[in-house]
Order: structure tokens, then C-alpha cells, then sequence
């Protein structure tokens, strides 16, 4: 898309525009400098936050007021009874073809709608023209000055044209980042279950190594290939003649320790066989499960770790603080959210930084996540969540089962030193228990021994032995795979941060290189536009590091002094010029979308010979037609020199100049002629007898006229005047006149003359009783024509009231200065 220019806008029921039946609307010239004048608290800046919403779908001053201040409310002008803000940009293809009208409405509600002439995409087209440097006013530059490196680098982005870029590298980054990734694949409850498949694998191997020499009669050697030692088991109970027929045909695995009981049991003939087998078997599984229990040091480790824990938990508020301090964080650090000193969530000011108190907030729960994460790994490793046969034998039916009840809290590393002690004391409690249970059944294994023949024992203990080697050995493959699928997931994860990592650092450098190189061309236009506002030996300088998205801005040269920072020695003006500078460059070069700049009061903090010369660079360095592919420049202002050099470039070809005036409560139309549009409008309904259409215009004209009366002479108006309803304020204001008029005669100070006295108070009876009794109640069907006509005399009529001529016999008349003085 070639980009457009800004052909005209139009303006109702937005802001300080009410305009209500009659839109403000402002032409304006692609081929021209357009500037737009106004008194104070006219609708100038109306006129410049109408464009922003239309443009970007928020007004950020009034969205980042405090909620009890209902910014958003603020949208629509409070005076249109309608409820609904229009704005209406029509937009000239740069490249010639049909122009587009894109219509935005805001509702009472918040509902924004688009729509566009010609089948245009109306959001499309205002998504291509939302660039940074299309809508400026002095905040604006304000900022630039003032923001951090990385915040003013993010926002210069956009002026680069790198503004999709920026939000890449930013969303890279924080897919890069590891403790959000970490979290989002859950890398530590992973690696938690990979650390107990390690422990359970290390306790099957030392169990292999005992049942294997309880067996073989030999030593377990390690390094020896599994199907040998199998062989070496199999051979083992081959061996016992016994046996020979339960293993024949057989693996080692495939051959049943039960049968081989069995056959022990029917040779001798007896019961003793099997009570001999099975205190193996009991013995065997309460030596097993006392195996897995932590030593007493491990104890005190895991005490000593959760008591940590609960130090740093008491400085912090618990989990949803921890939520709220996150969600606070990310709302301020949002280039947003202006304000870094308002918190988010009361709206209170602060003087320092809430952004930086929220983020010692979070680094006390980064604390406790520390001291989570160590715990974790202390329960894990030390096989603290792999009790539960000691716990199952261990423990009476009518005992707490503390390990059971602690296993997910410690693998969520949440356990607190209280339950650690708990914890410890009763694994103490467990394994004594065990080992009492041990030694029980060893006397009564060696009992039960000394009764049966020593070759049928033995024959009983090997395969009983056999057993648990098959167990463990099911339990190390187990746990091998277990860890082996858990690491290859690790893996792959891994692969995916690495991947994530070398892009995010692959793309911020390209990133960073473009800008750079960007950033270099626009520097000497900075230095030649700030040289030909400022007319200095200062001289501006824009610095990026390699690989960052900080920009820095310094003086190159203050007078004799080489690299000076800017923000500690530049004025209020010299800050401006400097960000002017730097925004008017960036936009030379790198426009796309838009050839459109709204500049709203820009110059405030330049003083009149500054302001000229800032002036002459957009006219004949910068903007159309003094620089063909220069952008259209359109200019708002507010200040009364400027607009003696606006009116003086108006008589030029290449300027296009206007004024408005009104108000919220009326109308803001064009100067030339504004209000007499509204009067003739008005005439040209009632020639025609369209007293409907007329009706609402005459409440305009009356209460602009009315409230020209006041500001011109002084009439002290009652604040309450402002809340009352639609219908009664043009009373309310004949009202005060009145009152005014009534106080001034009584103190004899009133300047108006007798007929002017008389002419008052019929000019008020013609418009009270043909007009205002019947619209304040509503009833507009009384009206006529001829009656209306009337009305709208009778209001000329009472203005001439506090007019006189002057000089006299001129036929010119002029407002008296006050209601006591006529000069």
C-alpha cells in the first residue's frame, strides 16, 4: 500500500465536540501545510483525541486514569443526547484513485464500530496508518526524553519501522525465558520423577547384588553382561536336583520360586517348609523397605531445608499476593502503563517507583521458590516420597500415616518444618520397628532351621533368593525406563530452549543491526533539522548498543564540551527541539502507511523566535509541497503568536489555515462563519416550514449566543448551571443574565441603555414563551414557522443588548467591555 493523506475529518458527540445534528468538519489539504487554530478550551485537543481514537482505538490519557476517575466514560460529550461519538476520516490513496471515508463509532457502552466507503477494509487501513510518529503532540516528546533506555529503544522501534520486529524479539524472549518455560513444560516435576527412578534403580541394583550372592554363592560383578549372570542364576538352581525338572526348558525369569517352595515342601512332607518360606519372604520385604529409609542425617538435611523455607514464606503475603505482585508487575512494565509510580491495583500515587517495590515483592516468593526447588530435590534424591512399604508394614491401623500424607507436599517442595520434624520422628519410629521385625524373624528363621534337613533349607533359601532377583531385576528395568523415557522428553524440551535461545539471540542481533543501521541515517537529519530549529553549537546524539534494545540520547557536543548527557543539562525547549528533531527524521525516512503527521501543540515550550524557525523547517525541509515526498503536516495550536504566523503563510498558496471556535456544550465550528452556518441552516429549515430540523438548531444557536453574552461581558455564572438538564440550561443562563443585569441597575452601574433595558426583557418574553416553555417539556408539536422565525430575531434582539456602535455613525457594533463598563 502507497500510504494516504488526510483529506478531511468530521467530528459529533466526541469529547468537547457535541456539534449534535451538525458535525464539526475540518477540509484539509494533502498539498498543503494545514494548521488549525483555537482559543483555550475550545475543542483543539477534541479535535486531536477524535483522530487517536479513530486511529488506534484508545485515548491513552483518559485510559490510564485512576478508576475511580471512570476515564472511559469520558469518551463521549457529556452535552449529545444521542450516545454515540462519530469520527469520520475520509483519506486520499497517495497514489491516486477514490478516496476512503472509514467512519468510528463509540456507543455509551464502550462498543467501537468501523466502517469504510468503497468495500474498503476500514481496519486494515487504520492498522497501516498507526504508526508512532502520525499523532504528536507534546507528551509525546516529553517522553522520549524521559524514558528509560529499553522503553524509549521499544517505542523508537516504531519510528524505525521495526515496530512488528520489536514485538518479535520481545515475544521471543519471553518464550525464551527459563523460569516461564521451565513452568509451561513443567521441567521440574520431570526431573523430580527422573531423580526417583534414579534412586529406585540404585536400591534395585544393591538388592540384585545381595540376592544374586545369596544364590550363586559368588560375588556380583557389575561390569558382567546381564545374560551371563542370568545364566549363572539359572545354573544356580539347575544345580539342586530338586529343582532340575521346575528349570529345564526354562529361562532364568520364566522359572516360579513358589514352585520351587513347593517342591522343597512335598520331599520332606510338612507344613515347616512353607512357614520357613515365608518368614524369607517377610524378612526379605521388611529388610527391602528399611533399606529405602533415609539416614538420619538426610533427617536433618530435610528439617534443616523446609525450616528455610518457612523463613523466607514469613516475608511474603502467601499465593494470591504472589499472583497480584505478578500480574501488577506485567502491568507496569507494559510500555502502557505511563505511570510507573500508580499502582495498578488502588490507583494510588506514589513517589517511588511501585514497579520496583512490586518487583522486591516478587523476588521474596523467587526466594521461596528456591528454597522450594531445594527441597524438592532433597525429597526426591534422598528417596523421602518412596516409603510407602516401610510405611504399609510399618504402621498400626489406627496410626497416622505421616509419609503417605506428606509424599505430594514434599515433590511440591511446599513442606514445612513442622511436618519435617513430624516426618523424621516417624520414620525413626518405622525403622526400629523394622529392624526389631528383622531380628524377630531371623531367631525364628534360625529356630525353625535347626528342625529341617540342611539341604532342603538351603533349597528353600535359593529359591527364595531367586525371587527377589527376578523382583529387582523387574524393578531396575522398570525404573530404567522410567528414566531413560523421562530423559529423552528432558531432551527434546532442552532442544526446543536451545532452539528458542539461538533465535531469540539470532533475531535481537538482526534486530539490533537493522536499528543501528536505521539509526545511523537518521542521525545527521536529527542534527540538521535540530540545527535549523535551534541555531546552537548543542548537538543531538542517538546511541544502541550492539544486541540491545536500549537507546541512549547524549550531546555529541555541548558548545566546547564533548559528550554531555542530555538529560541533565537540557531545557524544557532543548528537550522538545531534540525529540522533534528526532521524530521528524524518522518519519522522512522511514513514513510508510501514513503521509499524514497530526502535530497538537508542539511548540508550547518554545519561545516565539524558536517556534518561527521550527515553522520554517516543516514548511520548506520536512512537509508537503516544499518537499514533494514529504508527508502532509497538519498543525493544531493553541497560541495567539502562532496564529499571526499561520494567518501571515495563508496568504501563501502552499498553506491552509483555520480557526474554530465554540463549545463542549453548543457546537466547535470553523470560524469563518461558524455560528452564522448554524443560524442560516436554521433560516433555510423554517423557509421550508421543517420545524423538527430547525427546532434543535435554534437551542443551539440560542445557548452559543447566549454564552458569547456572558464571556463577553462577564456575566458570573452559578457552577450548578453545568449539571442541570439539556432543556432548561438555555434558561438557567437567561437566568443569570438576568440576575446580573437586575444587580448591576440596582447598584446603578449598569451601562445599557433604556431601550436596551426594554428591548431586553421583550427579546426574553419572545423566546421564553414561543420557544423554551415548549422545548423543556418536550412539546415540540407547538411549534410553527412563522413563531420559530420569531425566535430566532428575538435572540439576535437580546444580544444587541449589550452591543453599541462603535465608532459611532460606523454601523459596526462591538460587546461592552462589562455590564458597568463600555470600554
Amino acid at each position: 500500500m502507497s500510504g494516504w493523506y488526510l483529506q478531511k475529518v468530521s467530528i459529533e458527540g466526541f469529547r468537547g465536540i457535541n456539534n449534535e445534528g451538525a458535525p464539526l468538519v475540518l477540509k484539509l489539504k494533502p498539498d498543503c501545510v494545514n494548521s488549525i487554530s483555537a482559543p483555550n478550551g475550545v475543542g483543539k485537543t477534541s479535535i486531536f483525541d477524535a483522530i487517536v481514537y479513530a486511529i488506534t482505538g484508545r485515548i491513552p490519557k483518559l485510559e490510564d486514569l485512576p478508576a475511580a476517575e471512570k476515564g472511559p466514560s469520558y469518551y463521549l460529550n457529556r452535552f449529545h443526547t444521542g450516545g454515540v461519538g462519530t469520527v469520520a476520516l475520509t483519506l486520499e490513496p497517495a497514489a491516486g484513485g477514490a478516496e476512503v471515508t472509514i467512519t468510528v463509532q463509540r456507543d455509551a457502552a464502550g462498543a467501537r464500530t468501523v466502517s469504510a466507503s468503497n468495500g474498503a477494509d476500514g481496519d486494515a487501513i487504520l492498522a497501516d496508518i498507526n504508526r508512532e510518529f502520525v499523532l504528536l503532540d507534546g507528551k509525546t516528546f516529553q517522553d522520549f526524553i524521559d524514558f528509560s533506555p529499553q522503553k524509549r529503544g521499544r517505542s523508537f522501534a516504531g519510528l524505525l519501522g521495526l515496530k512488528r520486529y520489536s514485538a518479535l524479539r520481545q515475544g521471543l524472549a519471553s518464550l525464551a525465558n527459563t523460569k516461564a518455560f521451565n513452568n509451561h513444560f513443567g521441567v521440574a516435576a520431570k526431573e523430580a520423577t527422573q531423580n526417583s527412578a534414579t534412586v529406585t534403580a540404585q536400591r534395585a541394583r544393591a538388592n540384585i547384588k545381595e540376592a544374586y550372592t545369596a544364590l550363586v554363592a559368588d560375588e556380583y560383578d557389575p561390569a558382567e553382561a546381564e545374560t551371563t549372570m542370568l545364566a549363572k542364576a539359572h545354573s544356580a538352581l539347575h544345580g539342586v536336583e530338586l529343582l532340575r525338572p521346575l528349570c529345564e526348558g526354562r529361562t532364568f525369569e520364566e522359572i516360579d520360586p513358589s514352585a520351587c517352595v513347593d517342591a522343597a515342601k512335598t520331599a520332606e512332607g510338612g507344613e515347616a517348609w512353607e512357614q520357613l518360606a515365608k518368614i524369607l519372604r517377610d524378612q526379605t520385604s521388611w529388610i527391602d523397605a528399611a533399606k529405602t529409609a533415609p539416614s538420619e542425617e538426610d533427617a536433618g538435611r530435610l528439617i534443616e531445608l523446609a525450616d528455610a523455607r518457612d523463613v523466607a514464606l514469613q516475608v511474603t503475603q502467601g499465593v494470591l499476593f504472589h499472583q497480584l505482585y505478578g500480574l501488577s508487575e506485567t502491568i507496569l512494565a507494559d510500555d502502557s502503563w505511563a505511570d510507573k509510580c500508580v499502582c495498578p491495583a488502588c490507583d494510588r500515587s506514589d513517589t517511588n517507583s511501585v514497579l520496583d517495590h512490586v518487583r522486591r515483592k516478587i523476588a521474596d516468593f523467587e526466594a521461596v521458590e528456591a528454597a522450594s526447588a531445594n527441597l524438592v530435590q532433597e525429597w526426591t534424591e534422598r528417596g523421602w516420597n518412596q516409603l510407602d512399604d516401610l510405611e504399609r508394614l510399618g504402621r498400626q491401623p489406627e496410626e497416622q500415616a505421616h509419609l503417605a500424607e506428606a509424599k505430594d507436599i514434599g515433590v511440591k517442595g511446599t513442606l514445612d518444618g513442622t511436618r519435617a520434624r513430624a516426618v523424621t520422628e516417624w520414620l525413626k519410629t518405622l525403622t526400629d520397628r523394622a529392624d526389631a521385625k528383622v531380628a524377630e524373624l531371623t531367631d525364628s528363621k534360625m529356630a525353625l532351621e535347626k528342625s529341617l534337613p540342611n539341604k532342603l533349607t538351603a533349597v528353600v533359601e535359593k529359591a527364595e533368593a531367586a525371587r527377589r532377583l527376578q523382583t529387582n531385576l523387574s524393578d531396575l528395568r522398570a525404573a530404567m525406563k522410567g528414566h531413560s523415557d523421562v530423559g529423552a522428553e528432558l531432551a527434546r524440551i532442552a532442544r526446543v530452549k536451545t532452539f528458542l535461545d539461538a533465535a531469540s539471540s539470532s533475531f535481537a542481533s538482526s534486530e539490533s543491526a537493522t536499528s543501528a543501521r536505521r539509526l545511523i541515517a537518521i542521525e545527521p537529519v536529527t542534527r540538521t533539522i535540530f540545527a535549523a530549529i535551534m541555531f546552537t553549537d548543542v548537538v543531538p546524539a542517538l546511541k544502541k548498543r550492539v544486541g540491545s534494545e536500549d537507546l541512549s540520547i547524549s550531546l555529541a557536543q555541548f558548545w566546547t564540551l564533548p559528550d554531555i548527557s542530555a538529560q541533565a543539562v537540557l531545557s524544557e525547549s532543548y528537550r522538545n527541539a531534540f525529540a522533534i528533531s528526532v521524530y521528524l527524521a524518522a518519519a522522512s525516512l522511514y513514513g510508510a502507511g501514513a503521509k499524514f503527521l497530526i502535530l497538537d501543540d508542539v511548540t508550547s515550550s518554545l519561545d516565539s523566535g524558536h517556534q518561527f524557525h521550527l515553522m520554517n523547517v516543516i514548511k520548506g525541509q520536512f512537509a508537503r509541497p516544499g518537499v514533494p515526498s514529504g508527508p502532509q503536516v497538519v498543525l493544531l495550536s493553541h497560541d495567539t503568536v502562532l496564529e499571526k504566523l499561520f494567518n501571515t503563510n495563508a496568504n501563501e498558496g502552499d498553506w491552509w489555515h483555520q480557526c474554530i471556535q465554540g463549545t463542549a456544550r453548543t457546537a466547535v465550528l470553523p470560524q469563518s462563519g461558524a455560528i452564522h452556518k448554524v443560524r442560516d441552516a436554521t433560516h433555510a429549515f423554517l423557509d421550508t416550514g421543517n420545524t423538527d430540523d430547525a427546532a434543535p438548531r435554534i437551542r443551539q444557536y440560542l445557548e452559543f449566543k447566549l454564552e458569547e453574552v456572558i464571556s463577553k461581558v462577564g456575566v458570573p455564572v452559578p457552577i450548578a448551571i453545568a449539571f442541570n438538564d439539556d432543556k432548561h440550561m438555555a434558561k438557567n443562563l437567561i437566568d443569570a443574565i438576568k440576575a446580573a443585569v437586575d444587580l448591576h441597575d440596582a447598584a446603578r452601574r449598569l451601562v445599557l441603555e433604556p431601550a436596551q433595558i426594554t428591548g431586553l426583557g421583550t427579546a426574553v418574553a419572545t423566546i421564553v414563551s414561543n420557544y423554551l416553555s415548549h422545548w423543556s417539556t418536550g412539546q415540540t408539536h407547538a411549534f410553527t414557522a412563522p413563531s420559530l422565525k420569531g425566535v430566532m430575531q428575538a435572540i439576535e434582539n437580546f444580544a444587541s443588548c449589550f452591543q453599541f456602535e462603535h465608532p459611532a455613525g460606523s454601523g459596526q457594533y462591538r460587546y461592552y467591555r462589562s455590564l458597568s463598563q463600555k470600554f
